[in-house]
């Protein structure tokens, strides 16, 4: 199992107990005696790791089709058409993940 698959389902199931500890109809944030907006600023920062994990899969489900591996053995051999598709890639990504800002404000 790679690393990247760990992550996600170790750091996806954390974040999602983290945030079920900090629901503001618990109060455990409002009654900390100190360090509430530092702990916030966390809980913040760890759901980061959904959004990463919702984008790489995003990009697997729509692009199963596009082997990265050849894609960048090819981009050293020769640089325009294999650039030209790693963009494309990138813009794909970019692209999903303004969708995952916008459906979560």
């Amino acid at each position: 199992m790679r690393f990247r698959n760990v992550f996600l389902c170790v750091g996806g199931v954390l974040t999602l107990l983290i945030l079920l500890l900090s629901d503001p109809d618990g109060g455990m944030v409002q009654s900390l005696p100190f360090g509430a907006g530092t702990l916030s600023t966390l809980i913040i920062l760890v759901t980061s790791i959904l959004y990463i994990g919702l984008l790489h899969l995003g990009r697997k489900a729509l692009l199963d089709y596009l082997e990265l591996d050849a894609l960048f053995r090819k981009a050293i051999e020769t640089s325009e058409g294999s650039a030209k598709a790693i963009i494309g890639v990138g813009l794909i990504m970019i692209s999903i993940a303004l969708v995952i800002i916008a459906a979560t404000i």
